[in-house]
């Protein structure tokens, strides 16, 4: 019997296509795993807007204080293993593309640069790419030159400030970079960071850059009910320092969590969900159930995410929302409590106890009232709704 895969096919693009834009992936990742680091200057990362990814970075010496450089970055991928000439650069079409983002950015006023981000080697025998991927472009004579004809000759002084701006970036190769990635993450991890925790959060940070590649980080129901919808689809594709809150908890913060015990509150790292719970007057208890709750809940959902049984986006998206809203009407509920967070806390948990299929409809947390409490602490911690405001009661 013939077989249809003995046939050439007349396109073959489609594996490619995906292998370079899960290459793109991996590569914004790397901005997401700067986020991550204790040191870290990278406040977002924006994808597939103006360039394929935008990085935010604080603290750099050509912005005033309190401004944000931004990096604009332009991703190319190929299959030579030849190192890259600015002739393989020029061709690729990379600075054509950021031409066109500098000619965007006139009337903007940011401070920025623009990159050409480049998987595998650069030739640095070729010294008009040299002074490129340095940032000296615009002092080389044969590279001013060469750029501007390749431009179709604008104003030379332009393309000298244009060239100001560019840097030429050497990238791992696609069979490299998650392994690098990996190492890099299992480096800013805790001392009791497992592979398997590490892989697992990995996996989580490719979903979030997925999703916000495809503009589908937000929630859903704004997408639905058309709110603000250009800023709302601009951050559905940004990931900030809020949406991996839960990643960065489960990797610097894993031991006292899975054990069960809860660190000294003076001198820990408190979380959002902590300082939530300490506006609205939340006693001790509820503070180590809350956090003890949310532990059982992010374990769950990241084996599950590492066995690859975590369901799309939308199942997630819909629980959490109807968490949120449940959670806002225990909260109204409580307005008149001058301690209120025991309360909301206590009402949520039995709501979640007694109907779980009401908020875990497919399920995700197998209707466990527990996990499902965690969950709540989970969403909370991303800032999606807090348990009220303690006052004086006299």
């Amino acid at each position: 019997m013939d077989d249809p895969i003995e046939v050439e096919a007349p396109d073959d693009s489609g594996s490619t296509t995906l292998r370079r834009y899960e290459y793109q992936v991996h590569v914004a990742a790397q901005g997401v795993l700067e986020m991550l680091a204790a040191d870290g200057s990278v406040e977002h990362v924006t994808c597939e807007h103006i360039e394929d990814i935008v990085i935010a970075r604080k603290g750099d010496i050509r912005c005033a204080p309190g401004d944000l450089l931004w990096d604009f970055q332009q991703v190319k991928t190929r299959d030579a293993v030849e190192p890259w000439t600015l002739t393989d650069v020029l061709a690729k079409g990379a600075l054509k593309s950021l031409w066109r983002t500098y000619q965007s950015l006139q009337a903007v006023h940011l401070t920025y640069q623009l990159t050409v981000a480049v998987e595998g080697p650069l030739d640095l025998a070729d010294e008009p790419l040299a002074a490129l991927a340095r940032g000296a472009g615009h002092d080389n004579a044969t590279c001013l030159s060469r750029v501007t004809t390749h431009l179709k000759k604008p104003e030379q002084d332009q393309v000298r400030d244009f060239l100001s701006r560019v840097r030429v970036r050497r990238l791992p190769r696609r069979e490299d970079i998650e392994a690098r990635n990996l190492r890099v993450m299992s480096g800013l991890g805790g001392p009791t960071a497992t592979v398997g925790l590490i892989e697992a959060l990995y996996t989580e940070i490719l979903r979030l850059t997925r999703n916000a590649t495809q503009g589908r980080l937000g929630p859903q129901w704004q997408r639905l009910l058309a709110l603000d919808v250009q800023a709302t689809l601009l951050m559905d594709k940004r990931i900030t320092q809020a949406t991996v809150s839960d990643v960065r908890q489960r990797l610097l913060r894993p031991d006292h969590i899975l054990l069960g015990e809860v660190a000294d509150l003076l001198v820990a790292e408190e979380t959002q969900l902590v300082r939530k719970l300490r506006r609205g007057g939340a006693s001790s208890e509820v503070i180590e159930d809350a956090q003890m709750m949310r532990a059982h809940a992010d374990y769950h959902r990241l084996t599950e995410v590492a066995r690859g049984a975590w369901p799309e986006d939308a199942v997630e998206t819909d629980l959490d929302q109807r968490l949120v809203f449940l959670a806002r009407r225990m909260k109204r509920a409580q307005n008149e409590n001058p301690r209120p967070a025991d309360a909301i806390f206590d009402s949520l948990q039995e709501s979640l106890q007694t109907r779980p299929e009401e908020v875990d409809r497919h399920p995700l947390f197998a209707r466990d009232g527990v996990l499902l409490m965690g969950r709540a602490c989970a969403v909370s911690d991303q800032c999606k709704f807090d348990w009220g405001r303690a006052r004086d009661a006299s």
